[in-house]
């Protein structure tokens, strides 16, 4: 067992009782099996120090999202050498915390702790479906000799659980032929969002989620020219109001039961991006709490 480095707060916030906080950040500091630009490790520390220089008043919310409580736990103590142990320590961590009634919001790390964690959610609710936000379909049977690859990441869930992938724009034969016989998955891809995303589009998205969602991100959901820190950039992508959009829509209408934020990779040099990555995170927390926690 390895202890990761220290974890600095959320917003830079004060240290609260996780029994006083609605929400509650989780760092998975796990990169085991990417393949491209290395550095997910490294992500959760990034956006966490970006965070400390957001504006806590929201303007688009007219509130204060900070103020629901939000409660940094430490990073989890990860079997770095070992990944499959490493994974169901993940898992047993999230079965454990989903009961206390927080909002639990993931940091990753690469998109492979998304594995871990739908287990055990897979064990706590008998129905809910996955919004996938990513540039790849991650739906690998197995990558480079393991089926525990980042690539692999939604195999596993969506053989059990109704999946909504949003963005994608890169995936393999075999992930178009496992698509085509499963009734559960559907995909938006990438090409057709940008000839038209508007309301009756994210309408269509909305339909095809159960009334539980958990919400999954990969950061190269993003045009990589407002998102270059990640591991895999694809051209093409969403923009920033786009996914926003969604995420405001899904949280008003539906019911989130948590969210990962993975694959992010800062540059060395570039704040940027980090800065981007901390801000969409306190947005999901504002929209949780405004639509979320409404009477």
């Amino acid at each position: 067992m390895q202890q990761y480095r220290y974890t600095p707060s959320f917003g830079g916030l004060p240290s609260r009782n996780p029994e006083d906080s609605k929400v509650l950040i989780i760092s998975c500091p796990l990169e085991t099996t990417t393949t491209y630009k290395k550095g997910t490790r490294e992500g959760p520390q990034a956006i966490l120090l970006a965070s400390y220089n957001l504006e806590l008043y929201d303007e688009e919310l007219d509130d204060i999202p900070a103020e629901v409580g939000i409660y940094t736990h430490p990073d989890l103590s990860l079997s770095l050498g070992n990944l499959k142990k490493a994974l169901e320590e993940i898992e047993n961590f999230t079965f454990n915390i989903i009961d206390y009634k927080h909002f639990p919001v993931f940091l990753g790390g690469e998109h492979t702790i998304t594995k871990a964690i739908l287990r055990a959610y897979t064990k706590k609710y008998d129905s809910f479906s996955i919004l996938h936000l990513d540039a790849h379909s991650d739906l690998r049977g197995e990558y480079e000799g393991t089926e525990n690859s980042h690539a692999c990441a939604l195999r596993e869930a969506s053989e059990k659980i109704k999946i909504v992938q949003v963005g994608i724009r890169s995936m393999s034969e075999e992930e178009k032929d496992y698509v085509k016989e499963r009734e559960n998955i559907k995909i938006y891809f990438d090409y057709k969002l940008q000839e038209k995303f508007d309301a009756f589009v994210v309408e269509d998205i909305l339909k095809n989620l159960e009334e539980e969602v958990y919400i999954t991100l990969d950061f190269d959901v993003f045009n990589p020219s407002e998102m270059p820190a990640v591991g895999t950039p694809e051209p093409g992508g969403l923009s920033w109001y786009q996914v926003l959009y969604l995420l405001r829509e899904v949280f008003k209408n539906k019911k989130v039961i948590g969210a990962d934020f993975v694959e992010f990779s800062p540059i060395p040099g570039l704040v940027y991006p980090d800065y981007m990555a901390a801000r969409l995170i306190y947005k999901t927390i504002g929209y949780y709490k405004k639509y979320s926690l409404r009477a």
